[in-house]
């Protein structure tokens, strides 16, 4: 499968079994200890996500290698973020802004409440018309040209208490139009926050 022609492709083990424990539990700690709904206008909004957090834009610096290596592409890092889903939440299709170019939307861990264990709660892309669903496991990708292909998730349909961690990796290609413009998402640095 070809990124070019696709506009995604799914990487198996993008990042650890181990290192998605210790990000689960950090965002689950994030989010208690500094809870930060997401506005009514957003994405999705009431739920919880952090933009450049320390250890998302780690992620994002450390994972970088290897999504070089599966795209073939010398890329630049723009920016992180993580989302810890609840029930009930949908995520309308849509295209991303220019600093996604290279998207790395990277499952982190979950748990299902009234759900089996063949459910799994997917990201969709339309390719040709044809809306296909991304599984993907505890620490699999998919990367995607963000701003190309329509993607988006049908509603979070699990019990009480259940939920999603979801960590976003974003990448602009060195040689590509975006290079000057989106470069750190416009920041001085990788990890840098403005006040």
């Amino acid at each position: 499968m070809s990124l070019e022609q696709e506009k995604y492709m799914i990487v198996k083990e993008l990042l650890s079994k181990e290192v998605c424990k210790i990000t689960e539990q950090y965002c689950l700690f994030e989010m208690l200890n500094n809870f930060n709904p997401d506005k009514p206008t957003g994405q999705v909004p009431g739920t919880h996500f952090k933009y450049g957090d320390s250890m998302t834009e780690t992620l994002l610096l450390h994972a970088k290698p290897k999504v070089e290596s599966v795209t073939g592409l010398k890329l630049i890092p723009t920016y992180s973020y993580h989302r810890v889903y609840k029930p009930g939440d949908i995520l309308l299709d849509h295209q991303d802004r220019p600093s996604c170019e290279i998207s790395a939307t990277v499952t982190i861990g979950f748990k299902y409440n009234d759900k089996d264990n063949n459910y799994h709660w997917d990201l969709h892309g339309y390719v040709n018309g044809e809306k296909r669903y991304l599984q993907c496991g505890i620490g699999d990708a998919v990367i995607y040209k963000g701003c190309e292909l329509v993607h988006g998730r049908d509603r979070f349909d699990v019990g009480e208490y259940s939920y999603q961690v979801q960590v976003f990796l974003h990448y602009v290609d060195a040689n590509g139009p975006y290079t000057e413009t989106q470069k750190y998402d416009k920041r001085p640095a990788i990890g840098y926050i403005p006040k």
